[in-house]
């Protein structure tokens, strides 16, 4: 450990005496003294987290002095980096979940709760008085006499936890990344070491790299604010927006998309059509309705300029159980209509992406080649591809969560997503933007307790890597509605409605919107999207029906089913069953079980479903 040399920072000679003591305890194991560093960083990440994106933090930047233009750049600044901190404490989490063993898997709950309160009580000493908070302020004081007494709480931290000026806490801040660099830099060198550690090491620098960018944003807020929290002379929202966009444009909203001229976030025209008779999924009003939506478009201008066009085109049906119930899925009408017209205008090929999901650890049949032929998703105009089988290696340019992507997708000439509208228990709405999570790791990847990534910064890798031309949602028939609608739904709403839009941002907002959502959770990918692109809100225009769907039933209908959906992503991802027991009622034809159910699988699975009423074949079907 000397190779890592002296240093003046008092909080970076702490560090490295912390890495010593790993490396003398490890005794020359690697994989144990990298266990070390991913509970010491999963603890430290969890607190960065709170620190920079929690409540807070949040209320000091309201109260700084200077202008609301100064302000919201400071705030998206500071949520911009409490994503990249949740984003590698997950990545931590998720190695150390991995190894199986129950100690280790204890020891990461305790690091993770650690930094939980850690980061609360900082937050309330950092940003709030006695006076204001007592009862706040007593708790977080024993959380850090506790903290101390374990060892857990440095002697440079404890004494900078008291209320002190935003200025005073981006410097201390600093003093913490720096620590942060130097602990995921080891991590990369530890990893090299090891037969199987490349690609998690190449995973560990760019992490490194984050927290030298968050030294540097920090660096440009100490210089710009006083210790009076008011703006230095000389400083407007310009020159923070540019000192900011040097550092990367992430950290400045809208930037990212200006700079890559993406149309992710821009807004624009959002066009919605309704046909009553394709509520009833007439053939004929589909391909209609298909036909006047894609006509208000600009795709037929965008095929004049690239003849022969190679199309890719990301769809979701894999969570399909029973052809008899079609809103787990596009309208197999609708796929086959819209290839004909790309075809019609010179599309040389047209390819139809999915993946396989965790259906396939409990039944068999589940491949997506198997899926597609079930519910009739195969046509001579187009060919379906399995995205899990076609991963090729990618560098994106933001974000840990992925480092593939499906060649068919990334080597399109033109790219279009095609979701079907649905209501999700945690995510409230699943439409177009998640409609891309599939397109690197499979979704159980990033779903459950031992993932090592979440589906929302994966997928928002993917839109700002390889952004869709088009986007279009399928909200015309068998629409799943209320709590549980992406399990399947035997009561669905049917709008009869097609919509079609340049920017999934604009258009999934529009469409939560007619679902009666107006607001979404922090972790929700519309929130975080925001972040990464730009909140289109303000420059979107409505082009048809703007009204709220009739009887559409939301999520967040009434307070217990608000309730049950704060509860519902925490029990499905961490009941350790890997959603084993919400599963649908599979048509045990095509899907056999691949195993004899356990009692308990008999015995809940279908109190589940009739609890929550999904995954069961439409009463019409039954009768």
């Amino acid at each position: 450990m000397g190779a890592l040399g002296p240093d003046s920072d008092p909080m970076v000679r702490e560090m490295r005496e912390h890495l010593e003591r790993f490396a003398l305890a490890a005794r020359g194991d690697v994989r144990r003294e990298l266990e070390s560093m991913y509970l010491l960083a999963l603890e430290r990440e969890k607190l960065a987290a709170i620190g920079y994106g929690g409540a807070g933090i949040q209320t000091r930047v309201r109260g700084l002095g200077a202008d609301e233009e100064v302000r919201s750049l400071v705030a998206h600044a500071l949520r911009w980096a409490a994503e990249d901190e949740r984003s590698h404490a997950v990545l931590a989490r998720g190695l150390l979940v991995r190894t199986g063993r129950l100690f280790m898997v204890l020891a990461t709950l305790a690091a993770y709760a650690g930094g939980l309160v850690a980061g609360w009580s900082a937050a309330v000493l950092h940003h709030t008085t006695f006076k204001r908070a007592p009862v706040s302020h007593v708790l977080a004081r024993l959380a850090i006499v506790l903290g101390r007494l374990g060892g857990k709480v440095p002697e440079t931290a404890a004494a900078a936890l008291k209320h002190q000026t935003f200025a005073s806490f981006c410097r201390f801040q600093v003093g913490a990344e720096k620590t942060a660099v130097l602990s995921w830099d080891h991590i990369g060198a530890l990893l090299e070491r090891l037969p199987d550690g490349e690609r998690l090491s190449l995973t560990a620098r760019r992490i490194a790299d984050d927290e030298r960018k968050h030294e540097r944003f920090l660096g440009v807020l100490l210089e710009a604010f006083d210790d009076q929290d008011k703006l230095r002379e000389g400083h407007d929202a310009q020159s923070l927006r540019a000192a900011l966009a040097q550092v990367d444009a992430s950290f400045v909203p809208g930037q990212e998309r200006v700079t890559q001229r993406t149309n992710v976030g821009g807004g624009g025209v959002v066009h919605v059509r309704q046909d009553d008779a394709a509520s009833q999924g007439e053939p004929a009003a589909l391909r209609a309705l298909l036909e006047a939506t894609l006509g208000a478009t600009q795709l037929e201008a965008l095929l004049a300029l690239r003849p022969g066009a190679r199309v890719a085109i990301k769809t979701t049906f894999m969570t399909a159980y029973d052809r008899s119930d079609p809103s787990s899925h596009v309208d197999v009408c609708l796929a086959d209509a819209l290839a004909r017209w790309l075809k019609q205008r010179g599309a040389s090929d047209v390819a139809y992406l999915e993946a396989p999901n965790h259906y396939d650890l409990f039944f068999r049949g589940r491949s997506v080649a198997e899926v597609a032929r079930y519910i009739g998703f195969e046509s001579d105009v187009y060919r379906v591809v399995d995205t899990s089988t076609d991963q090729v290696p990618f560098t994106f340019r933001r974000g840990t969560a992925q480092d593939t992507v499906s060649a068919a997708w990334r080597d399109a000439d033109v790219r279009i997503v095609f979701a079907k509208m649905r209501s999700h228990p945690s995510m409230l709405v699943h439409l177009t933007t998640h409609a891309v999570e599939s397109l690197g790791r499979r979704i159980d990847e990033m779903l459950f307790h031992d993932r090592q990534a979440d589906l929302e910064a994966g997928a928002m890798m993917m839109l700002d890597a390889l952004p869709p031309a088009l986007v279009l949602l399928d909200a015309t028939h068998h629409v799943p509605d209320g709590l549980t609608g992406i399990l399947g739904d035997p009561t669905p709403s049917h709008p009869g409605r097609l919509y079609a839009s340049e920017d999934p941002l604009a258009l999934d907002l529009v469409a939560a919107r007619h679902m009666g959502i107006h607001r979404f959770p922090a972790e929700h990918a519309l929130s975080i999207a925001f972040d990464w692109f730009d909140d289109p809100a303000r420059d979107i225009l409505v082009d048809g029906p703007d009204t709220r769907i009739a009887g559409f039933k939301s999520p967040h209908r009434n307070d217990a089913t608000v309730l049950m959906s704060a509860l519902a992503y925490p029990v499905y991802a961490f009941s350790g069953d890997r959603g084993n027991l919400w599963v649908p009622r599979m048509d045990p034809e095509a899907f056999p079980l691949r195993r004899r159910p356990t009692l308990s699988e008999r015995l809940i699975r279908p109190l589940l479903r009739w609890l929550f009423g999904f995954g069961v074949p439409p009463r019409e079907a039954r009768a």
